[in-house]
Protein backbone atom coordinates (compact mmCIF):
# COMPACT_ATOMS: atom_id res chain seq x y z
CA UNK A 1 0.00 0.00 0.00
CA UNK A 2 1.53 3.13 -1.05
CA UNK A 3 1.52 6.45 1.11
CA UNK A 4 -1.36 8.27 -0.80
CA UNK A 5 -3.92 5.42 -0.48
CA UNK A 6 -2.63 5.14 3.15
CA UNK A 7 -3.68 8.50 3.79
CA UNK A 8 -7.30 8.33 2.04
CA UNK A 9 -7.57 5.34 4.20
CA UNK A 10 -6.87 7.04 7.87
CA UNK A 11 -8.36 10.18 6.63
CA UNK A 12 -12.20 8.84 7.11
CA UNK A 13 -11.52 8.13 10.09
CA UNK A 14 -10.31 12.01 11.21
CA UNK A 15 -12.81 13.20 9.28
CA UNK A 16 -14.98 13.34 12.47
CA UNK A 17 -12.16 15.73 13.90
CA UNK A 18 -11.73 17.98 11.29
CA UNK A 19 -14.91 18.82 11.06
CA UNK A 20 -15.58 19.84 14.90
CA UNK A 21 -11.82 21.86 14.39
CA UNK A 22 -13.19 23.76 10.94
CA UNK A 23 -16.48 24.50 12.82
CA UNK A 24 -14.65 25.87 15.81
CA UNK A 25 -11.87 27.89 13.31
CA UNK A 26 -15.16 29.44 11.67
CA UNK A 27 -16.15 30.89 14.89
CA UNK A 28 -12.33 31.80 16.14
CA UNK A 29 -9.72 32.61 13.49
CA UNK A 30 -11.39 31.10 9.70
CA UNK A 31 -8.40 30.65 7.94
CA UNK A 32 -6.36 28.64 10.57
CA UNK A 33 -8.06 24.85 9.52
CA UNK A 34 -9.63 24.84 6.73
CA UNK A 35 -11.52 21.35 5.01
CA UNK A 36 -9.16 18.81 3.44
CA UNK A 37 -9.58 20.45 -0.05
CA UNK A 38 -6.77 20.52 -3.25
CA UNK A 39 -6.72 24.09 -3.14
CA UNK A 40 -7.92 26.10 0.02
CA UNK A 41 -9.23 29.06 -0.89
CA UNK A 42 -9.79 32.03 1.38
CA UNK A 43 -12.73 33.27 -0.60
CA UNK A 44 -15.03 31.14 1.06
CA UNK A 45 -14.04 31.98 4.54
CA UNK A 46 -17.01 32.68 6.41
CA UNK A 47 -16.52 35.84 8.18
CA UNK A 48 -17.84 35.81 12.38
CA UNK A 49 -18.65 39.33 12.43
CA UNK A 50 -16.66 40.12 16.49
CA UNK A 51 -13.25 39.32 17.49
CA UNK A 52 -14.11 37.92 20.84
CA UNK A 53 -12.66 34.42 19.56
CA UNK A 54 -10.07 35.46 17.55
CA UNK A 55 -8.43 37.69 20.13
CA UNK A 56 -9.28 34.98 22.78
CA UNK A 57 -7.06 32.71 20.61
CA UNK A 58 -4.54 35.15 20.00
CA UNK A 59 -4.20 35.87 24.18
CA UNK A 60 -4.19 32.45 25.00
CA UNK A 61 -1.38 31.07 22.57
CA UNK A 62 0.43 33.71 23.27
CA UNK A 63 0.66 33.44 27.35
CA UNK A 64 1.16 29.82 26.68
CA UNK A 65 3.88 30.39 24.30
CA UNK A 66 5.37 32.96 26.83
CA UNK A 67 4.97 30.34 29.39
CA UNK A 68 6.56 27.33 27.17
CA UNK A 69 9.62 29.51 25.43
CA UNK A 70 10.05 32.52 27.45
CA UNK A 71 12.11 35.34 25.30
CA UNK A 72 15.88 36.30 26.94
CA UNK A 73 15.08 33.78 29.70
CA UNK A 74 15.74 29.97 30.03
CA UNK A 75 13.64 27.96 30.62
CA UNK A 76 15.27 25.12 31.81
CA UNK A 77 18.21 24.43 34.07
CA UNK A 78 21.09 21.85 33.90
CA UNK A 79 22.54 20.74 37.00
CA UNK A 80 23.96 17.74 38.90
CA UNK A 81 21.86 15.56 40.83
CA UNK A 82 24.65 14.86 44.35
CA UNK A 83 22.29 11.65 44.55
CA UNK A 84 23.15 10.21 41.82
CA UNK A 85 26.69 11.17 41.77
CA UNK A 86 28.10 9.19 44.51
CA UNK A 87 30.74 10.92 45.94
CA UNK A 88 31.05 14.71 47.42
CA UNK A 89 32.49 17.20 44.63
CA UNK A 90 34.96 20.03 45.74
CA UNK A 91 33.89 23.65 45.00
CA UNK A 92 35.78 24.15 42.23
CA UNK A 93 35.00 21.55 40.28
CA UNK A 94 31.36 22.04 40.99
CA UNK A 95 32.00 26.11 40.03
CA UNK A 96 33.31 24.57 37.01
CA UNK A 97 30.25 22.15 36.04
CA UNK A 98 27.57 25.00 36.61
CA UNK A 99 29.51 27.30 34.96
CA UNK A 100 29.94 24.35 31.51
CA UNK A 101 26.02 23.97 32.41
CA UNK A 102 24.94 27.67 32.30
CA UNK A 103 27.32 27.83 28.84
CA UNK A 104 25.19 25.19 27.55
CA UNK A 105 21.86 26.87 28.58
CA UNK A 106 22.95 29.89 26.80
CA UNK A 107 24.15 28.20 23.40
CA UNK A 108 20.54 25.99 23.21
CA UNK A 109 18.35 29.58 24.19
CA UNK A 110 20.73 31.33 21.05
CA UNK A 111 19.87 28.16 18.72
CA UNK A 112 16.38 28.49 19.56
CA UNK A 113 16.54 32.29 19.62
CA UNK A 114 18.05 31.91 15.75
CA UNK A 115 15.62 29.50 14.07
CA UNK A 116 12.35 29.88 13.06
CA UNK A 117 11.17 27.42 15.77
CA UNK A 118 9.50 30.04 17.95
CA UNK A 119 6.98 30.62 14.76
CA UNK A 120 5.96 26.94 14.29
CA UNK A 121 5.52 26.12 18.08
CA UNK A 122 3.17 29.45 17.86
CA UNK A 123 1.69 28.19 15.51
CA UNK A 124 0.80 24.65 16.65
CA UNK A 125 -0.12 26.85 20.08
CA UNK A 126 -3.28 28.03 18.03
CA UNK A 127 -3.90 24.80 16.53
CA UNK A 128 -4.16 23.15 19.94
CA UNK A 129 -5.96 26.03 21.70
CA UNK A 130 -9.11 26.44 18.45
CA UNK A 131 -8.62 22.52 17.14
CA UNK A 132 -7.10 20.35 19.99
CA UNK A 133 -4.26 19.33 17.32
CA UNK A 134 -1.49 19.61 15.91
CA UNK A 135 1.50 18.09 14.47
CA UNK A 136 5.26 19.17 15.11
CA UNK A 137 8.41 17.74 13.27
CA UNK A 138 11.76 18.08 14.23
CA UNK A 139 13.89 17.26 11.51
CA UNK A 140 17.41 18.77 10.63
CA UNK A 141 16.09 22.30 9.22
CA UNK A 142 13.89 22.84 12.45
CA UNK A 143 10.67 22.19 13.32
CA UNK A 144 7.96 21.68 11.14
CA UNK A 145 3.83 22.18 12.07
CA UNK A 146 1.34 20.14 10.42
CA UNK A 147 -2.05 21.67 10.37
CA UNK A 148 -5.18 18.82 11.37
CA UNK A 149 -5.78 18.53 7.36
CA UNK A 150 -2.39 17.93 6.44
CA UNK A 151 -1.63 14.50 8.15
CA UNK A 152 -3.54 11.28 9.55
CA UNK A 153 -2.11 9.39 12.45
CA UNK A 154 -2.63 5.55 13.87
CA UNK A 155 -1.90 4.32 17.33
CA UNK A 156 -2.87 1.24 18.83
CA UNK A 157 -5.20 0.92 22.35
CA UNK A 158 -2.97 1.83 24.69
CA UNK A 159 -2.31 5.97 22.07
CA UNK A 160 1.12 4.38 21.08
CA UNK A 161 1.44 5.86 17.62
CA UNK A 162 1.79 3.20 14.76
CA UNK A 163 2.17 5.45 11.71
CA UNK A 164 1.58 8.69 10.51
CA UNK A 165 1.41 10.03 6.86
CA UNK A 166 1.29 13.71 5.89
CA UNK A 167 0.38 15.63 3.03
CA UNK A 168 2.21 18.41 1.97
CA UNK A 169 2.47 20.87 -1.38
CA UNK A 170 5.62 20.89 -2.71
CA UNK A 171 6.90 22.60 -6.35
CA UNK A 172 8.41 19.65 -8.35
CA UNK A 173 11.77 21.12 -8.72
CA UNK A 174 12.16 20.37 -5.00
CA UNK A 175 11.87 16.86 -5.54
CA UNK A 176 14.40 13.97 -5.45
CA UNK A 177 16.23 13.34 -9.48
CA UNK A 178 13.83 9.90 -9.87
CA UNK A 179 10.68 11.81 -9.11
CA UNK A 180 11.44 14.69 -11.13
CA UNK A 181 11.85 12.33 -14.37
CA UNK A 182 8.44 10.87 -13.33
CA UNK A 183 6.37 13.79 -13.14
CA UNK A 184 7.54 15.57 -15.92
CA UNK A 185 5.03 14.17 -18.31
CA UNK A 186 2.44 13.86 -15.88
CA UNK A 187 1.08 17.33 -15.40
CA UNK A 188 1.94 20.98 -16.22
CA UNK A 189 1.35 21.92 -12.66
CA UNK A 190 4.43 23.42 -11.08
CA UNK A 191 3.40 22.21 -7.81
CA UNK A 192 2.29 18.54 -6.81
CA UNK A 193 0.57 17.02 -3.51
CA UNK A 194 3.27 14.52 -2.13
CA UNK A 195 2.76 11.69 0.63
CA UNK A 196 4.95 10.99 3.07
CA UNK A 197 4.71 7.69 5.05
Amino acid sequence: MNARSRYDHLSSYRNHFLDIAVECSELTLPYLIQRDELRPSHKNLRQPWQSVGSKAVVTLASKLMLALLPPQTSFFKLQIRDDKLGTELPAEIRSELDLSFAKMERMVMDSIASSSDRVAVHQAIKHLVVGGNALLFMGKEGIKHYPLNRYVVERDGNGNIIEIVTKELINKKLLPLEFQELQKHSSVAKTIWWCTY
